[in-house]
């Protein structure tokens, strides 16, 4: 499974040949502009499985534990 660096390394080179070869930028969209970085230890297991459905699995996680949130 790739390191967040090497995602990132991918992500930037990609993004390089896009603009080289004159494609629109990639754009992300953040969901909520009222988000608060937080750090949060969880087992290494946990977040192997998140990472393992792909892109997009922080939001996943996120909107999992706004539904189920007191």
């Amino acid at each position: 499974m790739p390191s967040e660096k090497e995602d990132f390394q991918r992500d930037l080179l990609e993004s390089v040949k896009q603009m080289r070869s004159g494609q629109a930028a990639r754009l992300t969209q953040v969901e909520s502009p009222a988000a608060e970085e937080v750090s949060l230890r969880l087992p290494v297991e946990v977040i192997e499985r998140w990472k393992a459905t792909g892109p997009g699995w922080q939001q996943r996680m996120s909107d999992l534990l706004t539904k189920t949130a007191p």
